[in-house]
């Protein structure tokens, strides 16, 4: 998918910052955090369709992990998410190609 799991510490539900029990960790830094989220899995050769369909999967996955009171790793997939809808996606060679204005205006990306 769009980013290791090796950059997440722990899987929804599992956070040692969930509120049960004591915390093994420090919380991370806002830094730490976005040093997280950072994308290293693009691929622009993959289609805007792969990419939105990737975007919603790491958006779902972080709502989970709110849920679960996960707020770290929540914050890093809500983070990556936005970070292909709002600088990736733009960018992509077939973004005006396939999406037409209806479509970037209502994923926030038009400039008027």
């Amino acid at each position: 998918m769009y980013a290791p799991a090796s950059r997440s510490r722990q899987s929804p539900g599992a956070s040692p910052h969930s509120g049960g029990g004591t915390p093994h960790h420090r919380p991370r830094t806002i830094a730490e955090l976005a040093d997280c989220a950072r994308d290293d899995g693009w691929d622009a050769s993959k289609g805007v369709k792969h990419w939105l369909k990737v975007a919603d999967g790491v958006r779902r996955k972080g709502k989970l992990y709110v849920e679960n009171g996960d707020l770290e790793n929540g914050f890093i997939h809500y983070a990556r998410a936005a970070t292909i809808v709002l600088e990736k996606l733009p960018a992509h060679r077939d973004y005006n190609a396939t999406l037409n204005p209806d479509q970037r205006h209502n994923l926030g990306l038009v400039s008027e």
